[in-house]
């Protein structure tokens, strides 16, 4: 079976000497993260040591980066465990919707206007939706 990597190719990489590349040269205060989609729930719970929120626990995305960088934590995240479609819709988990695009959500919490919501939302780029 053919798997594709975060950087989207085929390529076997060695994560830990690109960490202490990265840590080495850059001094980060942080330990780096990566992300992967996956096809199924079933490949993704196939990760040796993953963590699955519990699905009454709803979670931001800033969350789960958070509690990975952090932490150190291998967390396995669905739609089912995020608090809505703006944590989903970044990671490609829920659509660009028109109810999405509109801004309603953020309008007069994140941005005075409607108009300034929907240009926010609009101008953002998200990963693909439907592909994992």
């Amino acid at each position: 079976m053919t798997t594709t990597n975060c950087f989207g190719d085929e390529n076997e990489y060695d994560y830990t000497a690109l960490v202490d590349g990265l840590n080495r040269y850059l001094r980060l205060k942080a330990t780096p993260i990566g992300m992967k989609r996956f096809k199924t729930v079933a490949e993704m719970e196939d990760v040796p040591r993953i963590r699955r929120p519990d699905v009454k626990e709803k979670l931001a995305m800033d969350q789960v980066v958070g509690q990975s960088r952090w932490i150190g934590y291998t967390l396995g995240v669905t739609m089912d465990n995020l608090m809505g479609a703006q944590c989903g819709a970044v990671v490609g988990l829920h659509p660009r919707s028109d109810e999405w695009l509109s801004g309603d959500r953020m309008n007069g919490v994140w941005y005075g206007t409607a108009e300034d919501s929907a240009a926010h939302q609009s101008a953002m780029n998200c990963a693909s939706y439907g592909d994992y």
